[in-house]
């Protein structure tokens, strides 16, 4: 485990379940090296209170109501450059730690872990370091094309087929509406799939959940 720091780091917390959130903070308030600069419940206040506070490291909980928790994660890396982020989640499929690494995320532990492996966490990504959950590290290290800077972003089209499959379209009804064939429709499919790592439709409504693209409009 990583030693406590000399001086106290300051974490801001993001989760919108009060429960989980008050543990959490009680986890990190019980450590004499680190101290809760402030909490949030959605993207838009944890924005306003990282621009108030200017803590060292956010913990963040990647199932936000309204913008995903990829969504912070990535504006983080653009307004608060400094400011180091570790994703908190239920979800262990590879690509998400994928979509978070690419988004600028320095670390990625699940929601099932033990205190003492989050303050771990904290600890580690607070001295550099790069942490991934134990839980799902075994299984990006069976995945060869598995890169944090290497694997392929969608495409537009790519992007616009993997939210219709998520509401639930049929690739023939996807094709009528893009104007492109059934075949070109199933290709674009394929690819969004093999470059997420999701095999299943399942997989697909939770990763478009996660970007924010479920919301009406999107």
């Amino acid at each position: 485990m990583t030693e406590p720091f000399p001086n106290p780091r300051r974490v801001f917390l993001v989760d919108d379940h009060p429960v989980v959130l008050s543990g959490i903070r009680a986890m990190v308030e019980a450590q004499s090296d680190l101290q809760v600069a402030g909490v949030a419940g959605n993207v838009e206040s944890a924005l306003a209170g990282l621009a108030q506070t200017s803590p060292d490291i956010v913990v963040i909980d990647v199932s936000l109501p309204g913008s995903s928790g990829i969504v912070l994660v990535d504006q983080m890396r653009v307004l608060f450059p400094k400011i180091a982020a570790l994703a908190l989640t239920l979800h262990e499929e590879p690509a998400y730690v994928r979509q978070l690494l690419q988004a600028g995320a320095r670390g990625f532990i699940l929601k099932r872990s033990a205190a003492e492996e989050l303050i771990h966490a904290i600890r580690s990504v607070l001295a550099g370091g790069l942490y991934i959950d134990p839980g799902v590290a075994a299984k990006i290290l069976t995945e060869p094309k598995f890169s944090a800077t290497s694997a392929d972003p969608l495409s537009e089209r790519e992007i616009m087929v993997v939210k219709l499959v998520a509401k639930g379209f049929s690739n023939k009804e996807i094709s009528g509406q893009l104007s492109l064939s059934v075949k070109t429709v199933e290709t674009y499919r394929a690819r969004a799939c093999e470059k997420l790592g999701l095999r299943t439709r399942a997989a697909l409504v939770r990763y478009a959940t996660l970007e924010g693209w479920m919301a009406e409009g999107s």
